[in-house]
This record gives structure tokens, C-alpha cells and sequence, in this order.
């Protein structure tokens, strides 16, 4: 079980550094070759907007493991513990149902551009389409990983405070 958390923890500190790192060397490229040799990228804004999209689906599972995802605290605050553990129960419960449907639909998207080749049809016509495709269900996937340690983990917190 620590190794999923552990993983999605790694996940996240190192995809941020490399994605917001690319993300603004795209962008500060991007705009030099505009303003200054007025020759900007065909493919800069596209390349951006797919590692970011990626990049928000894999750090889905970060958040999860950080237990850094929105949560209504001050009323979850004011609870007893009991309630508390019983509502991570519930809401770890909802989100693995939640993530294995995207997970399952994700996959239902992401074969069929895989298997064409799905290109964005702009003026790089990338791949980028198939990516983010692809990224969704492996995204989710790695969240329903980490739901199920939260639903184990809320489970024996509930158990051992009996």
C-alpha cells in the first residue's frame, strides 16, 4: 500500500518540476520568435495545452495521496472522529465507483484514437488528441489504485478507534 501512495507522491513532485519547467520554456520560446522575429511556433500553444492536460490527469493521484484534494473542512472539521473516519470510508468508497467509470469510458475514448492515429488536424497536427485520450484512463486508473489505499487506510483507522 505505501508504494502506490509513495509512487503518486513521486508522480506528482517530479511530473510538476519537468511539466511547469516545459511549459514555461515552450511558452517564453513561443513568444520571443513572435514579438522579436515576428515567426512564432505552429506547434507551441498545442504542445503546451497537451502536457498540461496530461499533466492535470497525473496529478490527480498526488492530490489523493496527499490528501491535498477539496474537501468541505470546516464542516468535516467540527465532526467526531468517528463521523470523520466514517466519511472518508464513504467519500475513498465513491471515489474508486467515480474513477473506475471514467476509467472504464476513458478507455472506450482512448482505444479507438489509439488505433487511428487520432491527430489534432490543426496546423501541427499532432497526436496530442491521442494522448490525452490515453492519458485518462491511466490517470484514473492510477487514482483507483490510490482510492482503494485510502479505503483500506480509512477502514483500519475506523477499526483501530473502536
Amino acid at each position: 500500500m505505501h508504494h502506490i501512495t509513495n509512487f503518486n507522491r513521486l508522480l506528482g513532485e517530479v511530473s510538476s518540476v519537468l511539466v511547469y519547467s516545459a511549459v514555461f520554456l515552450i511558452t517564453i520560446l513561443d513568444v520571443g520568435l513572435r514579438y522579436f522575429f515576428n515567426s512564432p511556433t505552429i506547434w507551441g500553444l498545442e504542445l503546451v495545452i497537451a502536457i498540461a492536460g496530461v499533466h492535470y490527469l497525473l496529478a490527480g493521484p498526488a492530490a489523493q495521496a496527499t490528501d491535498a484534494h477539496v474537501r468541505i473542512d470546516a464542516i468535516y472539521n467540527i465532526l467526531p472522529k468517528r463521523v470523520q473516519r466514517i466519511m472518508d470510508v464513504v467519500s475513498n468508497l465513491l471515489a474508486f465507483v467515480f474513477l473506475a467509470i471514467v476509467f472504464w469510458y476513458g478507455i472506450k475514448q482512448a482505444w479507438p484514437a489509439i488505433q487511428a492515429g487520432e491527430t489534432s488536424g490543426g496546423g501541427w497536427d499532432s497526436h496530442a488528441p491521442t494522448v490525452m485520450k490515453a492519458a485518462i484512463p491511466v490517470g484514473a486508473g492510477v487514482m483507483c489504485l490510490q482510492a482503494i489505499v485510502g479505503i483500506v487506510n480509512s477502514v483500519r483507522r475506523l477499526r483501530d478507534e473502536r
